[in-house]
């Protein structure tokens, strides 16, 4: 991927980031087990943010990778 598509990618890993610590700090304070809960939303929306600024930043194409980025067997 060119460096043109590393500002899609930071935008879906920090919107990830957000969206699973608050998740994480909500159930964490119902249930009383913050740590484990805040851990697994920072984790579980980094993942997710990364992917999905990885597919907006190939243009909406989720599918295998294209030839650009394949190695062509000799």
């Amino acid at each position: 991927m060119d460096s043109d598509s590393h500002g899609t990618i930071a935008l879906g890993l920090g919107l990830g980031n957000a969206l699973g610590a608050g998740t994480g700090v909500a159930i964490g304070a119902i249930t009383g087990d913050l740590p484990f809960w805040l851990g697994l939303g920072i984790g579980l929306g980094s993942s997710m943010g990364t992917a999905l600024g990885v597919v907006f930043a190939r243009g909406g194409n989720g599918s295998e990778t294209d030839g650009a980025g394949r190695f062509e067997s000799v």
